[in-house]
């Protein structure tokens, strides 16, 4: 069982919005869930561009950047919006878990502009970047599925020794070299002040 106080704020929201256990099949047929349609993206590179635009947005850019700062895996990170994802019917289970590697990266690049030490799985501390990457503009999804471990056979449980930056593509590892994060960090060191001074306050 989870403990309420284990479980950052920021992820809470997105705790229950998977389906109930057996609920599709007291639904009507003719009434499908999102994920039970076919998906909205069928393209590895159009999904990885539509992540990186969605991770770019103010609200998503400072929450995953907040996580990351408060110690939140990387990997749990990136596995719960991938889920949520799926859920909306954005993609099937298979883009699903080749988008595992290229969104894991594209948040240690963001956590790296952040100025951010981010840990990669739970109980972790090795180096999350591979020194070299492939020739390969773009590496192709068995290349991505390859690097990525699932003991359990989980997606919830999936793991990444070592992140290649070529999962990106070259056009967004560009954009990530080059992002402003100096708004985010402003707006976060903000907010950690208001809470300490919260706090001083009831004590």
């Amino acid at each position: 069982m989870i403990k309420n106080n284990s479980i950052h704020p920021d992820a809470q929201a997105h705790l229950f919005d998977g389906p109930i256990p057996g609920q599709s099949l007291t639904n009507s047929p003719d009434q499908k869930y999102p994920w039970e349609q076919a998906p909205e993206l069928t393209s590895q590179k159009e999904t990885t561009q539509k992540i990186f635009l969605d991770l770019l947005k103010d609200d998503n850019l400072e929450t995953v950047t907040t996580l990351m700062s408060d110690g939140i895996p990387v990997m749990d990170i990136s596995q719960m919006l991938l889920m949520t994802a799926f859920q909306k019917g954005k993609m099937n289970p298979d883009m699903m878990v080749s988008q595992l590697e290229p969104t894991t990266y594209m948040l240690l690049a963001i956590a790296e502009k952040a100025g951010i030490k981010p840990v990669l799985n739970r109980d972790d501390e090795t180096e999350a970047i591979e020194d070299e990457e492939t020739d390969s503009e773009d590496i192709n999804t068995s290349q991505q599925i390859k690097n990525i471990v699932t003991p359990t056979g989980k997606f919830k449980d999936a793991r990444i020794n070592k992140v290649n930056p070529a999962s990106v593509g070259k056009n967004i590892k560009v954009e990530l070299e080059d992002l402003d994060m100096s708004k985010v960090k402003e707006s976060i060191l903000q907010k950690r002040k208001q809470q300490s001074s919260l706090l001083g306050k009831q004590e």
